[in-house]
């Protein structure tokens, strides 16, 4: 973790670095906590999708009624994707907050003019 109130960078490398340890803990961050969430839905919908096709092949549902559960999970499998996606542009704003939290820091820290207001709080340290 940055300790922002007390970041000083002089040089491009040192920004690039401090970046990088910060984008790396966002991901990090992102992915631990997103990693056992799409398995989980797509195993769900998979066994959801054999169950039925086995009870309609054991004759167990009807064609009609294995139909409209396999359409609904369609329509789920659609919403896991469109969650993935959401999910994926909520990870690329937390790197953007990130970058620009660092780069708001670096001139604060430099300038004292806070231009990410946002983002860069010296109140809050």
């Amino acid at each position: 973790m940055v300790d922002f109130a007390n970041l000083n960078i002089d040089t491009v490398d040192q920004l690039v670095s401090v970046l990088e340890d910060e984008l790396k803990g966002v991901s990090a961050a992102w992915w631990k906590a997103n990693k056992v969430v799409l398995p989980g839905y797509l195993r769900s919908l998979a066994e959801a999708s054999i169950q039925t096709r086995l009870a309609l092949a054991n004759g167990l549902i009807p064609p009609e009624a294995a139909d409209m559960i396999l359409h609904n999970q369609e329509l789920a499998f659609n919403q896991t994707l469109q969650f993935t996606k959401l999910m994926t542009l909520v990870l690329a704003q937390q790197l953007l907050n990130a970058a620009f939290t660092v780069i708001g820091w670096v001139i604060f820290n430099k300038t004292g003019i806070n231009l990410a207001p946002n983002l860069v709080r010296p109140e809050a340290t």
